[in-house]
């Protein structure tokens, strides 16, 4: 599998990431993205309680959605809505008459609702908001097609293999895995990179990011980095 940094693949598709606006990022994740560590944790102590995980997948999916002109996608596994509203941006930003379908079966009305009061109106209209398991979603729509597919739901292993027999057949341009761990880095139920690992059908490609474009206060260097996201194209439509 073909490994990349972040701001290598963002120069491949044709973006400066010196002309990144990382404020219009900062914004949108913090309501929907920023995490807090625990007061036991060493980082706590040394550098503070918050920090920005993974911005940067929300800078892939807008570039792409504005560079690729994606039309139709599908998310699987909304949890507090980074991903879904970097997409609804670049799709208002940039005038794609798109829609997003994003589906959990675990919305929460009341967060949603205070989301309503920060992010423009016209972000939301970009989004269906679908209360179901993603397997029951396909199982609903078995003709459906999209441009593009995010798979962020359950990961264990017996989740993501389902999601990604259920999708494998469904995007037409890009389907992108989130959290591809290395082996040097073991979490418990996050096993998407074992069916990952076994697809052999399309290339793939291995996107190394994680506060390698905004500020990490853990000062990790690029190459000790074992995590990333997983790209794959749809070359045959």
């Amino acid at each position: 599998m073909k490994t990349i940094m972040i701001k290598d693949k963002l120069e491949d598709i044709g973006v400066h990431v010196e002309d990144i606006p990382l404020g219009d990022f900062d914004i949108i994740g913090e309501y929907t993205a920023k995490k807090n560590r625990s007061r036991d944790k060493e980082l706590y102590k040394k550098v503070g309680c918050f920090f920005r995980p993974n911005y940067e997948r929300g800078i892939l999916m807008y570039y792409l959605t504005r560079k690729k002109e994606f039309n139709s996608v599908l998310e699987i596994g909304f949890g507090r809505g980074y991903s879904t509203f970097c997409i609804a941006k670049a799709m208002c930003d940039h005038g794609i008459d798109g829609k997003i379908t994003t589906v959990d079966p675990n919305f929460n009305k009341e967060f949603l609702n205070q989301l309503t009061q920060i992010f423009p109106k016209d972000w939301f209209e970009k989004i269906e908001f679908v209360n179901q398991t993603s397997d029951d979603y396909f199982k609903d729509n078995p003709e459906k097609q999209f441009d593009f597919i995010y798979i962020d739901g359950d990961h264990r292993y017996d989740a993501v293999k389902n999601d990604w027999d259920n999708s494998k057949d469904k995007f037409n341009k890009f389907l992108l895995f989130d959290d591809y761990h290395m082996p040097t880095k073991n979490h418990k139920d996050i096993e998407c990179a074992k069916v990952i690992d076994d697809i052999n059908e399309f290339e793939k490609e291995l996107i190394i990011m994680d506060r390698r474009i905004f500020f990490d206060d853990r000062r990790i260097p690029d190459n000790d980095i074992d995590y990333g996201q997983v790209l794959i194209e749809n070359r045959n439509t």
